[in-house]
């Protein structure tokens, strides 16, 4: 095909857009809500998994050494818990940093302990505080630190770690789903409200076939207007997700509740994912209208 014949066209398919521009204001309408929704689930999905992700890497995993530990063996076993995968930074707590804690933990009753400094060796054993940074192996990381010579006990708060492991991984999966059933319904809505623009023209294209026009000249003005379609859906919706989702950041941040206005320094920054967003819709909105128009134009180019 000639460059002069393609200008044409893309001029043609243009030109269709605003000739029909009721149904091309239907099309990018129902396109737009379809991703809209779509890009919210997507959104929903990843700072709930930011949040538990992060929740989760708070549990601690403390680990008490036997009284009689010698106390060369402390850096021996620093290196070994350091070694231990899913571990964070290890902090070492002797017994007289034990005790004072304890005791500063006790407040106006601290005095009760005056004078026993001296024997917090033998009354507390010395410990290792760890974050836990991959909460899905908390079980795994606690049972290969008891098996660790001197090691008295660990404990962990494995059963909310495992709970907030189930939660991200619930969410992710039904997050999946409804994704990509909004996928699947967003395509089908498209398919129909274009076919039904090509159905409105269906004269046109029997006079042209007629007159010996190809399959492939007739499609391309469609394919045309049914991309720009999905890129004119894919800008407007991508505006309408950063707006609304600027919105929910900035009233959750004055949220009365404060446990509910902090979780929003764990979401993650629409800065973060614009570029895949954007990516994506406009992706989206061309592979919809593009192939949306092809599959709608097979029955009328059979005369």
């Amino acid at each position: 095909m000639r460059a002069s014949s393609f200008r044409y066209l893309v001029k043609n398919g243009v030109h269709n857009l605003w000739s029909n521009r009721m149904m091309t204001i239907a099309s990018v309408g129902t396109l737009v809500a379809c991703l809209l929704i779509v890009g919210f689930a997507v959104l929903f999905s990843i700072n709930v998994d930011s949040i538990v992700a992060y929740v989760g890497q708070q549990n601690e995993v403390v680990v008490f050494m036997q009284m009689d530990t010698p106390l060369e063996y402390m850096d021996t076993m620093k290196a070994e818990l350091e070694g231990i995968e899913g571990l964070g930074e290890v902090v070492y707590v002797s017994a007289e940093e034990g005790f004072a804690e304890y005791k500063e933990s006790l407040g106006e009753d601290g005095y009760l302990l005056d004078g026993m400094e001296d024997e917090a060796a033998s009354i507390l054993p010395a410990k290792f505080t760890a974050k836990i940074i991959e909460p899905e192996r908390a079980d795994t990381i606690v049972a290969a630190i008891r098996r660790i010579e001197y090691v008295d006990k660990a404990e962990a708060p494995t059963d909310l770690t495992q709970t907030l492991v189930d939660i991200r991984s619930m969410v992710n999966t039904l997050g999946g789903a409804v994704i990509a059933a909004l996928i699947l319904v967003s395509f089908v809505i498209i398919t129909n409200t274009i076919r039904a623009s090509v159905f409105s023209r269906r004269k046109e294209i029997s006079i042209m076939k007629y007159v010996g026009a190809t399959n492939s000249f007739i499609r391309i003005p469609f394919i045309v207007e049914g991309v720009l379609l999905g890129l004119i859906a894919a800008a407007i919706a991508f505006l309408g997700i950063w707006g609304g989702y600027s919105v929910c950041m900035e009233a959750l941040s004055f949220e009365s509740s404060a446990w509910l206005a902090s979780l929003t320094q764990y979401m993650v920054p629409f800065e973060d994912l614009c570029y895949p967003i954007l990516g994506g819709f406009l992706l989206a909105g061309i592979l919809t209208g593009g192939i949306g128009s092809a599959f709608s134009m097979r029955k009328h180019l059979k005369v």
